[in-house]
């Protein structure tokens, strides 16, 4: 039997999720830990009189053609990259009634990634958000690690005002169309403009170009004179940037027109790059020399091991290459290089095992290197102990529910 490493770890920040957003989907039913039966059945059991919103809905687990949707109560199914979301015909009168745009780009992959911070306005509409949500919500972070978090694209200018009001979400970022609507005071209260360049994964809209199973439509909501404009916008507001970007296409732009828009004289109070999980040695040494922070999830490492039936292994293998921005490009946890979690899940344990045992080898990170991405929390003491089994291959936050 291995010995087991007792740690104990100060509350930590978590540098990326979607605070607003995962408080008010708390209340919803939640599809994530079902099998294709088990979620199916669900989802058959709902009632036939009323728009029922679900989230959890993991493309790789169930796959709903039209006859099935055509079959299935009002049901709404928020994917669970958050990009995208799936409606029943039967839900269609209900959507049409509250949120008729999305109702109109029912099958628009290309409308649903380039409007993310309205969906995740709908969602937080359609699920609801207030202040005891969030609290209810925040309280469940720290017996799994974390005391404080970040909003990366808070849901609306109703939901700024409930986060804002609580010392543990630290800071809230606001995408590009709701920043230039805030008064001064609004955009006060923000930490700056979020910005997404590519879709995701699991929804197979991330922007990269080969290596999908089975077929994908990349996409990128920008060309290069619509995302310099972006820029130039947030620049004459002195914004700071945090801009989306998981495929090698939309690091590239990201990149490109980061350089552009330096060599044009714009200037940023802080420009982070956001998930980066495909990243090239070339690339980073380009956002070293942009002076960026990469903000990235350890826990999207298990990415290698779960889209196995989307992305080819080569691909996978150079999922979240920590080790060559660390060790070559000169990143330095803590510094320049933060980490959180996207809410895919919350919680030290999932990042701590695919950091210490990892699919790749570029993905490794030893604990310090860990604990500094992420930071300690931000007003908030306290501290939690971690369960190391490095025969077995696990990491569990003792006492965590």
């Amino acid at each position: 039997m291995s010995a087991v490493r007792r740690v104990e770890i100060p509350l930590l920040h978590d540098n990326h999720s979607h605070t607003s957003l995962y408080a008010a989907l708390a209340s919803l039913g939640d599809l994530s830990a079902l099998d294709a039966g088990a979620a199916l059945r669900l989802i058959r059991s709902l009632p036939s009189d009323r728009l029922t919103v679900l989230r959890g809905w993991r493309t790789n687990v169930l796959s709903l053609g039209p006859e099935a949707l055509a079959e299935l109560p009002p049901v709404l199914l928020v994917n669970s990259s958050l990009h995208g979301f799936l409606l029943s015909d039967a839900a269609l009168p209900f959507v049409e009634a509250a949120l008729p745009d999305l109702a109109e780009h029912r099958d628009d992959a290309a409308w649903r990634e380039a409007n993310i911070p309205r969906l995740f306005e709908a969602y937080c509409d359609l699920a609801g958000l207030n202040r005891s949500k969030l609290d209810a919500f925040l309280d469940t972070l720290p017996p799994l690690g974390f005391g404080s978090i970040e909003d990366l694209a808070v849901a609306s200018a109703r939901a700024l005002a409930v986060v804002t009001e609580n010392p543990r979400c630290a800071e809230a970022w606001a995408g590009a169309a709701l920043y230039r609507s805030l008064d001064g005071e609004g955009r006060a209260a923000c930490a700056g403009v979020k910005l997404f360049l590519d879709g995701a994964i699991g929804a197979r809209t991330a922007a990269i170009e080969t290596g999908w199973i089975g077929g994908s439509t990349p996409l990128m909501p920008y060309d290069d004179g619509a995302l310099l404009a972006e820029l130039d916008a947030a620049a004459s507001l002195g914004a700071a940037l945090a801009i989306h970007a998981i495929g090698p296409l939309a690091i590239e732009q990201a990149l490109r027109c980061l350089e552009r828009a330096r060599g044009d004289g714009l200037d940023f109070p802080l420009v982070r790059l956001e998930h980066l999980q495909f990243i090239s040695r070339e690339q980073a040494f380009r956002a070293r020399e942009l002076g960026a922070i990469l903000s990235m999830q350890p826990n999207f490492s298990s990415d290698t091991e779960d889209y196995r039936d989307r992305l080819e292994p080569a691909l996978l293998a150079r999922n979240n290459p920590f080790r060559m921005l660390i060790d070559e490009a000169g990143f330095v946890p803590g510094r320049d290089l933060i980490f959180g979690s996207d809410g895919m899940p919350h919680g030290f344990a999932h990042p701590a095992r695919c950091s210490l045992f990892p699919s790749a080898p570029l993905q490794r990170l030893s604990l310090e290197e860990l604990v500094a991405g992420y930071g300690t929390a931000r007003g908030v003491a306290g501290s939690f102990v971690v369960e190391i089994d490095d025969g077995a291959g696990s990491v569990r936050v003792a006492d965590a529910p």
